[in-house]
């Protein structure tokens, strides 16, 4: 591991070379407004009400006046997204709408493994990926996006766009709070000639964790863990129509994981993550800018056996402006994944995917467009497959647009779903993949509207509906406690979200917002569709209260969950507080304090043998300072 102090005495040198200035929080729009730019929905740039499809966007302006300490606690806060997490800080899992199959991208690069995490469908831990400090803002699209960015995603895409910076800019920060945390932040960003960057490096720590247990407050064991970042951007201009972009992410991780509270079984985790990135953009003088890149991304980790996943993808798109009325988007993609978990019954197990997709976006009128598109997939494991899609947007006025999509799904199982084979002595119990186990298939589909009642007004609303046959889940038998994995015979999954932003005058604005999944499964064994208990939020709530006046800064979000059941979670809801206030005390320096889950609510979102063995963190406090150099 990197110790922090070796990496803050190397980026200090690159200061010393660079020189330095204030680093500050660029003021996008605000996140739904219907001028608001979204990208990853048509993988071009397209206002919100152009844009067939439910999206969200957390601001660089939102990022840095909440002091969000992590990628899921942003998210915690976004209408439809679940995070379900078993061990917070190490292992942060999330759903949009109920569904784990969702694709994730740092800057347009897919960040999923083709090995899984280790839980459900999902194949992306929100820890490896680059810190919050590192991010400028995130799109989030919820609904089938399958036909552009391939299997996974089923439930959405998340777009995570990492800050890019022209100014000579520097800053530090550090805080501290409860449970012995402390993270220290170094960032430098500049320009010489007709080259950029962006450097961020950080060292964090946590000596432990408390919850709101059945005794009360209660410290968890084994949740220590330290963790250093690196991420680096530059950018070199060749003419003024093309550039070169290089890019590299590192993490290393050095902790444990606590086990259940009711079966402790503590594991030793260590974890370093690197991904390398070079893409060359042409046409960018132009409405359809394209590029060709390549991408290499790797984790290995030691839990108990050691297991890593390296995936390296070649990928190009183009986009034509055909007429004034049609816009053509196409690209390939060919995808080398190859994953080791030797103690756990496999090594080397390589899968070779290549892809090519076409998106054409229609006008029909000033008012409607229709966007057919499809994707063609070659799967080394499961051969040849196409995922079409189409979506339809009527924009009504300026401030109204109604949107409705329809797209096919295909999911191949994990390399963890097909040759995971290992007994833990230990503790009695074994995991057995399935190699005989059928891709998941079906549809999804969604209808929605957009809609600005004035200037400080937005909501948005969308319906979405699922069927995956065949979908695939691990099982653990009641008796023998071993895992098992199976098809089964079909999912169905379907609900609403609803979110509402106003602006009540310069210093306040709030947002309120509702979501309802119902996610039922079908085993195939003659019971018929049956409720899945397991809904760690079947009704979801979120509300904010923002305050922005002159050096002070305050929030205050309440996320909720309702309908559980109590069989699985210690509750049938759970309403959890978090606030925080900011001071800028003079130019340079800001200061801030915040505080997690206030009331020290007692809740989880990921279920064990016993009902709450996977706790969620209690009240927690955090202080901090930034200072621009």
């Amino acid at each position: 591991m990197i110790h922090a102090k070796n990496k803050i005495m190397t980026l200090g040198i690159c200061l010393s070379l660079t020189g330095s200035a204030a680093i500050g929080a660029e003021n996008i729009t605000d996140a739904d407004d219907a001028d608001t730019i979204i990208v990853t929905a048509a993988r071009i740039p397209t206002k919100k009400m152009a844009t067939p499809a439910d999206t969200t966007v957390i601001t660089s302006r939102q990022i840095e006046d909440v002091h969000y300490s992590s990628l899921s606690e942003a998210l915690q806060h976004v209408t439809g997204v679940t995070i379900v997490n078993s061990t917070p800080g190490a292992l942060d899992l999330f759903r949009i709408n109920g569904d784990d199959r969702v694709v994730v991208l740092v800057d347009g690069r897919r960040m999923n493994s083709d090995m899984g995490v280790g839980s459900g469908r999902a194949n992306v831990n929100l820890e490896v990926l680059p810190p919050i400090s590192a991010i400028d803002h995130i799109e989030i699209v919820r609904g089938n996006g399958s036909a552009l960015y391939g299997s996974d995603a089923v439930g959405g895409v998340i777009n995570i766009i990492t800050k890019k910076r022209i100014e000579n800019q520097s800053a530090f920060e550090v805080n501290t709070g409860s449970w012995g945390t402390q993270q220290y932040n170094l960032t430098n960003a500049g320009s010489h000639d007709k080259m950029s960057w962006f450097i961020d490096t950080g060292y964090g720590k946590q000596n432990y964790m408390k919850y709101h247990g059945v005794n009360g407050t209660m410290k968890q064991n084994n949740t220590d863990f330290r963790d250093n970042t690196l991420t680096l951007r530059v950018n070199q201009k060749i003419n003024h129509a093309s550039s070169l972009d290089a890019a590299y992410d590192h993490k290393s991780f050095d902790g444990n994981v606590p086990g259940a509270v009711s079966y402790p079984s503590p594991l030793a985790l260590q974890r370093l993550t690197n991904n390398v990135a070079f893409t060359y953009h042409f046409k960018e003088n132009t409405d359809t800018p394209a590029y060709v890149r390549y991408y290499n991304n790797y984790t290995t980790t030691y839990e108990a056996t050691r297991f890593s996943s390296r995936t390296q993808v070649i990928d190009a798109q183009n986009t034509w402006k055909i007429t004034d009325d049609q816009t053509l988007t196409g690209g390939l993609e060919w995808r080398k994944s190859n994953s080791s978990n030797a103690d756990s019954g496999y090594s080397n197990k390589v899968l070779i995917n290549q892809a090519a997709y076409l998106e054409d976006i229609i006008a029909i009128s000033s008012k409607m467009t229709v966007t057919p598109g499809i994707r063609l997939d070659n799967n080394s494991q499961f051969g040849f497959h196409k995922t079409p899609k189409v979506a339809m947007n009527y924009q009504a006025d300026n401030n109204t647009n109604f949107f409705a999509s329809w797209g096919r799904v295909f999911s191949a199982p994990q390399t963890d779903d097909l040759y995971y084979n290992v007994y833990y002595s230990d503790y009695g119990y074994g995991m057995y993949g399935n190699e005989n186990l059928k891709p998941e298939t079906g549809y999804s589909e969604s209808i929605g509207m957009n809609h600005r009642f004035d200037a400080k007004t937005n909501i948005s609303v969308s319906l979405f509906k699922s069927k995956i046959y065949n979908a695939i889940r691990w099982f653990d038998d009641p008796v023998t406690y071993d895992w098992y994995v199976y098809n089964l015979n079909s999912e169905k999954k379907s609900g609403i979200d609803i979110t509402l932003q106003k602006q009540i005058n310069k210093a306040w604005n709030y947002d309120v917002g509702y979501s309802y999944i119902n996610t039922k499964t079908d085993t195939g064994i003659g019971q018929g569709f049956m409720t899945d208990i397991k809904n760690a939020q079947p009704n979801g709530y979120h509300v904010g209260v923002y305050y922005a006046q002159n050096a002070w800064k305050a929030n205050l979000q309440m996320t909720a969950g309702t309908g559980r059941n109590t069989t699985v979670y210690s509750n049938n809801s759970y309403v959890l507080w978090n606030g925080g206030v900011s001071y800028d005390a003079s130019k340079n320096t800001t200061v801030y304090f915040k505080m997690n889950n206030i009331t020290n609510k007692r809740y989880e979102t990921y279920t064990g043998y016993a009902v709450g063995d996977y706790p969620m963190p209690g009240r927690y406090y955090q202080l901090g300072v930034k200072y621009v150099l």
